[in-house]
This record gives C-alpha cells, sequence and structure tokens, in this order.
C-alpha cells in the first residue's frame, strides 16, 4: 500500500495539469457541498435539539395564523383544569430599557419562570442559572446573557458575573452566561433574560400576554393532551368576550414552530448542491477514464508481468482516493472564502446580511471525511470495471483497443457528459425562477417610498397614563424632539402599517348586501402622509385630529363600492359593541388612499385609516425622514437622545424601511443567491468535461482526421463534425434536464411570486446558454481537429 501510494504520488505530481483541474472539480464539488450542509445541519437535522415532551401551548387568531400569545387566565384554567402536564413554564417579553453604564443598548428583556431553561435543556456556560424562589418581588433582580451580548457589552471575561445592568427601572446582576451559538426555540430569542415576576392588569387582561410551555405527562401524547387542553373551561373578562376567538389551545410542538424558518427552502438547497456534487463527480470520473486510456499500454504491461487486476484497480483507488483528500483540503478552502465571497457578490452586500454560512465542526468534519471515501469510490468506479474487461494480447499490440476507447466507451464517456449538461440544466432552471421571483419582488409597488426613511417604535411603559388626551399630549412631544435630532427632516407617528410583516384585520365592518367584511383599522397624526410617503388617490386628507371623518383604502373602497365614487359614502361597523345613537350614518369618507404593503408577499389589505385620537396606544410607531443615508450609528444616536429625553420610554425597534423589506424577502435573496453560484459552477463544470471529452476525441481521431483530408474533406467540414457530438452530447442533455427540470422545479412553487414552476421561457433562455457554452466549449477542439498534419500522418501510418 506504501508503495501504492509512493507511486500515486509521483504519478500525480508528473501530471500536474490531471491533477490541478480534477482537484479543483470535486473541491467545487466538497466544498459547495460542505458549506450548504454546515448551514443546514442546525435547521434540519438538529433544529429540535429539545426535549421531545416539551411543547408550547398556542392558539390561532380569527386568521387561522398562529398566535403563541396567551392570557393569564387561560394559563390559570389550563393548569387547574387539566392533568395533561406534569410541569409548566411561562415566559413574557418584559417593558424596559436594557442600560449597561448609563447607555441604552438594542435588546429586549425575556422574563421567564426559573424552571423553563432546564426544562428545555438550556443551562448557562458560565456562571449559574435562575434558582427556585427568585420569580418573586425583591429577589428577581438577576439576570443571565447570551454570549453575544457578553462579548459586546460586558466585555467578554469572567469578570463579567456580578456587572450590573439597568432592566427597567431595576438594577439586576448578572449571574450567568450562555454559551456561544446557543439555540433557543422560536418566540424565546432575546439578549437578556430575567426571572419573570408576571403582574396582570385587571383593567387591561389581555396586557401583558405570556408565552406557556409544558412538559406531557408519562405516557400522554400529543393527540390526547390537545383534546384535554381543548375541553378547559376558560371565562374570559367580560371586556375580552365579544372579541376572544381563540380560547381553544392547540399543542404545538418545537419542531413545528420551526416553520418560520422555511425549512422547505433548505432541502432545496441541499438538493441543489447534490446535483453539483455529482457533476464535479462525474466530471472527475470522465477525466480519470482519460488518463487511464492514456496509459493503456503500461497498464496492459504491468497485468503481463503478473501484477493482477486487483493490484491495479488498489493502484487505481489509491491514486483516486489521494486526490479526493486533496480536493478535500482544497474543499475547506472553497468553503471557507470562494463560497461565502460568490454569495456576497451574488447576493448584493449592500442590503443583505453577512453571509456566514461556513462554520466548521466535528458534524462537518465528518461529512467532509464520508464525502471524501465516496468520492474517491465514485471517480475509480468506471475505470476499474473497465480493468476487469481489459484484453492483454490486444492491449500490448500498438494501437490495440484494451484499455482503449471502444465504441462502447465512447458512449459511456458522451453519457457522461449528457447527465452533466442534464443536471446543470436543473440547476440553471431553479436559479432563473428564483431570478424572476426577485425581479418580480423589485418591481412591487409598495404604496410608500422605502428611501431615506426609518421606522422606529416606541412603547409607554405599563404605568403611564392610559388617558387618550395624555398620550396624545406626550407622543407629539416624542415627534417634536425626532423632528429636532440632527439629520431628520420631518417625523409622524400612527398605527404600524409600513411593513410590519403581518396584516390584521381587527375591525368588521357592513360590506355590500349586509354582508360583513374584515379590515384593519390604523390611525396616525396630520402630516404623517408626508413623511411615510403614502399617496392620497382621491378626496382629501384628514386634517383634524379628532372628528367622525376617516379615509379607505384603494383595495377597500372598490371593494365596498365597485365603479361608484366613495368620497361622501358613510362606513359602518357590522356590528357595534359601543351603540352608537340611531341617528348616526357612519363614520365619512373623505379620501381613498393608495394600498399600502404590510408583506412583500401577501396582496395589499384592506386599511380604515382613523383620526390619531382614535388610536392613543401604549405601542406606537414613529417614521423618520432623513436627510441623509442611514447608517447605524445614526439608530444609536436617536436610542439616547430617547433615553435622555425620558429614560421610561422603551424603544422596541429602529429600522430603515428599506431594511424592512430586504429582511421579509431573506429566504427569497438566500434561494437566489445560493442557486445562482451553485448554476454557475454547474456549468463551468459542464463546460470542462464537454471540453475534455471532445479534446480527447480529437486527439484520439487525428490520424482519421488526416485521411479523411487525403480523401478530399475539407477543414469545415473537420469542424463540423467535431461541433457535431457536442452539440448532439449538449442536446440530449438539454432535453432530458428539461424533462427533470419540470417536475423538480415543483418544489420551488411555494417560494416564487407571480412566476409559474414550469415557465416556458426560463426553460428555453437555460437551453440557448447551454448550447451556447457548450459551442464555446467545442471551439477549441474543433479549431484542434483542423491542424491535422496529412503527410506526416500518412508516413507514420
Amino acid at each position: 500500500m506504501l508503495s501504492d501510494l509512493r507511486f500515486a504520488l509521483r504519478s500525480l505530481a508528473r501530471h500536474r495539469t490531471f491533477t490541478l483541474v480534477v482537484t479543483l472539480t470535486l473541491a467545487l464539488g466538497i466544498g459547495s457541498a460542505a458549506s450548504i450542509f454546515s448551514v443546514t445541519d442546525w435547521i434540519l437535522f438538529r433544529a429540535n435539539a429539545f426535549p421531545d415532551d416539551v411543547f408550547l401551548v398556542g392558539g390561532a387568531n380569527d386568521l387561522s395564523r398562529s398566535n403563541p400569545n396567551r392570557y393569564d387566565f387561560m394559563a390559570r384554567a389550563y393548569m387547574a383544569q387539566t392533568g395533561a402536564m406534569s410541569e409548566w413554564a411561562k415566559a413574557a417579553y418584559l417593558s424596559g430599557n436594557v442600560v449597561v453604564e448609563g447607555q441604552p443598548v438594542a435588546t429586549s428583556c425575556l422574563g421567564v419562570s426559573p424552571n423553563l431553561m432546564p426544562m428545555l435543556g438550556i443551562t448557562p456556560a458560565l456562571g449559574r442559572g435562575f434558582v427556585a424562589g427568585e420569580d418573586v418581588e425583591g429577589r428577581n433582580d438577576v439576570v443571565i446573557v447570551t454570549h453575544q451580548f457578553w462579548q459586546q457589552h460586558l466585555g467578554g471575561t469572567p469578570a463579567a458575573l456580578g456587572r450590573k445592568l439597568r432592566v427597567g427601572d431595576s438594577l439586576c446582576t448578572v449571574v450567568g452566561v450562555f454559551r456561544e451559538a446557543q439555540n433557543f426555540p422560536p418566540y424565546l430569542y432575546s439578549a437578556v433574560f430575567r426571572p419573570l415576576t408576571y403582574r396582570v392588569d385587571p383593567a387591561r387582561p389581555w396586557n401583558p400576554s405570556l408565552l406557556l410551555f409544558g412538559r406531557l405527562q408519562p405516557g400522554v401524547t400529543r393527540e390526547v393532551a390537545t383534546q384535554i387542553l381543548s375541553s378547559a373551561r376558560v371565562d374570559p373578562p367580560k371586556q375580552l368576550r365579544a372579541s376572544l376567538v381563540n380560547d381553544h389551545p392547540v399543542l404545538s410542538s418545537m419542531d413545528e414552530l420551526n416553520q418560520a424558518l422555511h425549512l422547505q427552502i433548505y432541502w432545496v438547497l441541499l438538493g441543489a448542491v447534490g446535483f453539483l456534487y455529482a457533476i464535479a463527480c462525474l466530471n472527475a470520473s470522465n477525466l480519470m477514464l482519460v488518463r487511464m486510456l492514456g496509459q493503456r499500454r503500461e497498464l496492459c504491461i504491468r497485468l503481463a508481468l503478473g501484477g493482477g487486476r486487483w493490484r491495479i484497480i488498489r493502484l487505481l483507488a489509491v491514486e483516486s482516493f489521494s486526490l479526493s483528500l486533496l480536493a478535500s483540503l482544497a474543499g475547506v478552502v472553497v468553503a471557507n472564502w470562494l463560497f461565502p465571497l460568490l454569495l456576497r457578490a451574488a447576493g448584493n452586500p449592500n442590503s443583505t446580511p453577512n453571509w456566514a454560512l461556513w462554520h466548521l465542526n466535528p458534524r462537518v468534519l465528518v461529512v467532509l471525511g464520508l464525502l471524501t471515501l465516496a468520492t474517491s469510490l465514485l471517480i475509480v468506479i468506471i475505470p476499474a470495471f473497465r480493468v476487469l474487461r481489459a484484453d492483454i494480447h490486444s492491449g500490448l499490440k500498438d494501437g490495440g483497443p484494451a484499455l482503449g476507447e471502444s465504441r462502447t466507451l465512447a458512449r459511456l464517456r458522451g453519457l457522461l457528459v449528457v447527465l452533466q449538461a442534464a443536471f446543470a440544466v436543473i440547476l440553471l432552471a431553479g436559479a432563473g425562477l428564483m431570478i424572476r421571483t426577485f425581479h418580480r419582488f423589485q418591481k412591487i409597488d409598495l404604496g410608500f417610498d422605502p428611501a431615506g426613511r426609518i421606522k422606529v417604535q416606541i412603547g409607554f411603559p405599563p404605568d403611564a397614563p392610559s388617558g387618550s388626551e395624555v398620550r396624545l399630549a406626550r407622543l407629539r412631544e416624542i415627534q417634536t424632539d425626532l423632528a429636532h435630532i440632527p439629520g431628520v427632516r420631518a417625523a409622524g407617528f400612527g398605527s404600524d402599517i409600513l411593513l410590519p410583516g403581518y396584516y390584521f384585520a381587527s375591525q368588521s365592518i357592513a360590506g355590500p348586501e349586509g354582508k360583513p367584511i374584515r379590515a384593519a383599522m390604523v390611525g396616525f397624526n396630520v402630516g404623517y402622509q408626508n413623511v411615510a410617503g403614502i399617496k392620497l388617490r382621491r378626496g382629501q386628507w384628514l386634517t383634524q385630529s379628532t372628528g367622525n371623518e376617516i379615509l379607505v383604502s384603494e383595495t377597500l373602497a372598490r371593494t365596498l363600492w365597485p365603479n361608484q365614487d366613495p368620497i361622501g359614502r358613510f362606513l359602518r361597523p357590522a356590528s357595534s359593541a359601543y351603540s352608537p345613537p340611531p341617528d348616526w350614518k357612519g363614520w365619512l369618507v373623505v379620501g381613498v388612499v393608495g394600498d399600502v404593503r404590510s408583506t412583500m408577499r401577501e396582496a395589499p389589505g384592506l386599511f380604515v385609516y382613523c383620526p390619531e385620537s382614535w388610536f392613543a396606544a401604549g405601542f406606537n410607531t414613529f417614521i423618520l425622514r432623513l436627510a441623509r443615508d442611514f447608517d447605524p450609528s445614526f439608530a444609536g444616536a436617536i436610542r439616547r437622545n430617547l433615553y435622555s429625553f425620558d429614560p421610561d420610554l422603551v424603544v422596541y425597534q429602529i429600522v430603515p424601511l428599506a431594511e424592512l423589506r430586504n429582511s421579509q424577502l431573506w429566504i427569497e435573496r438566500l434561494a437566489n443567491s445560493v442557486l445562482e453560484v451553485l448554476a454557475g459552477i454547474a456549468l463551468a463544470l459542464t463546460i470542462v468535461g464537454l471540453f475534455s471529452v471532445l479534446a480527447y476525441t480529437v486527439d484520439r481521431r487525428m490520424g482519421e482526421f488526416g485521411v479523411r483530408v487525403a480523401l478530399g474533406a475539407t477543414r469545415r467540414d473537420l469542424v463540423e463534425l467535431v461541433l457535431r457530438r457536442g452539440l448532439m452530447l449538449t442536446l440530449v442533455g438539454v432535453v432530458l434536464g428539461a424533462a427533470a427540470a419540470l417536475a423538480l422545479t415543483r418544489c420551488l412553487q411555494s417560494l416564487l411570486f407571480e412566476t409559474s414552476a414550469q415557465d416556458p421561457w426560463i426553460l428555453a433562455a437555460v437551453a440557448v446558454i447551454l448550447v451556447f457554452t457548450s459551442i464555446l466549449a467545442c471551439a477549441l477542439p474543433a479549431a484542434r481537429a483542423t491542424k491535422v498534419d496529412v503527410s506526416r500522418l500518412l508516413r507514420s501510418e
């Protein structure tokens, strides 16, 4: 074996071009596969890294959407009336800023029961966890922070334990730090955790809401627990009896909540990189076969001297393993540097987060090892089979066909190229569909201009005055303060309607023929439209902060009054809980506002715009129009300014509207960028594979070409002969690939927007690209065929 290894290394060193091409080919396939696996591993194969018997008790709202938030009266009913769970735990987001050394930081604080983290199997890497009894007033002034928060704000040293942080109005001590890259279940993402002391406001029993976790009793299944919990009698307060529709819980497993991660796209990416890996292996196998054909006489001599067929196969296996090992080492470089670089180039780094896909860990190392072994086997199978069928006697003759390229072997090598082309068509078709989808998203009319505008979400503390006029006055003071920050041109406040990521139709209004229609009632202050950039289609804007006048969205106006003028008409609720006066006609429509999108994927919702005095809530959204481009330091300046203005104001989010648009398209951007890179690599490898087949074929047929020229064939005839074979292989691959793409691209349909998975124009464009590039790949071998020296070839014959 050592002798074979030394011989293989010397042979690879002598044939440097072959070694370099095969190593780079396999490195692209192995490195890309390892990179994609590293980012999909924890999502697809380790996402449910929590106990299987722990569940989140959630429900659905009146739009049948997931709503994990429970109210305290619900939790008490579940705990008291059902024995489905052996243990319960709670979590709730706490109101208040997190302040480090007098400076507010951009993070939130999550209150949790002391038993929640141990229930989920999560323990701090540094310090301790919460202990029983710390969830009562006076003993809950302790926090555990994430590793990232520890590094960014606490110096990243063990001395951070014992440091003081101000969380809301409390001074808390850091007692623990979670490990690096600690995973948390959905809805538990936070940077600071504190023992939960839950206080319900009797006047507003829906605020705050909580997340309720439970551990199943031994022997109780999820389905049985769902039935038991659904039978619990929940008696809501009178304020909620008319509107509460989700009083029947649904038991949701942790891994089912990961649907927010769009698991389908990760399976698509794994399948795509599998095609690329197959292309790389087919290409390398073809090149190995070409090299073995060039060494046919040497191998036949070894057989004649008693080397043995299995000894020759072992020599080939050692050589292929050496190549695969070199390719795996180079694949680490591809995954760590080249692949993320290509992704950043394809994903526009100015508007996307950094692509940190590569993470070397023991699981990825195991995958690299398995890929090395699999690759060495895949690329040696055909040459080994050829050795088993070799005829020594004809191989020792000059020009004998043993181990040479027979008609069957030529067809086999052509088949390998056809398969590469077919796989390349599948990847190119998938990339083309995502490119068209992304292009369609860029053309969406949002109903406002996101350029130069940021969203600032602010909440009042729980003990702030709840009177409408008092809150309105405070909101206007905040608006004035924000408008005077250097770099801010104007500020306005209102409901969160500009790309919040959700659409909630809370109001039932009377529609045509008395049928109720669900719409969203939102409010904003006078002049908000100039800041947000929304458009008036008809009528006028609201000129007063109070009154009975409203605006309606364009789609709602068409729904209620098709082909009619909505201005001057009245809008009434389908059912009213506050019993309006008998002579009340309804809300007067004075204007129609252009449709505004709440999400990028869904159609614009139905909106009723009300005066600001109707919605003086505890949570408000300010829109700032900037005089300059946004940068992250400006968000810190706004946060510090608001903290100086009023330390009790809670700043939840400061984000540019353009970034919100991009963040809602992160899954499309991910699929688009990765498939673009994989398709580009696949196209390059396919060209190399086609070139290698034609180059070798031309080299083997130079004698035949000399005879053809001697008998009257022109050089154009030789070029057509070479091009015909190359284009035939490509066209067969395109046909097979198109048929497979029609079936496989259906997996992308849920990711597409205004694009069909069977778009014929995409397949036509892919075919044109592949045929055009194949002509380029055929050009050099065809030119080589025209340089045949007839007299020299005839003399040698």
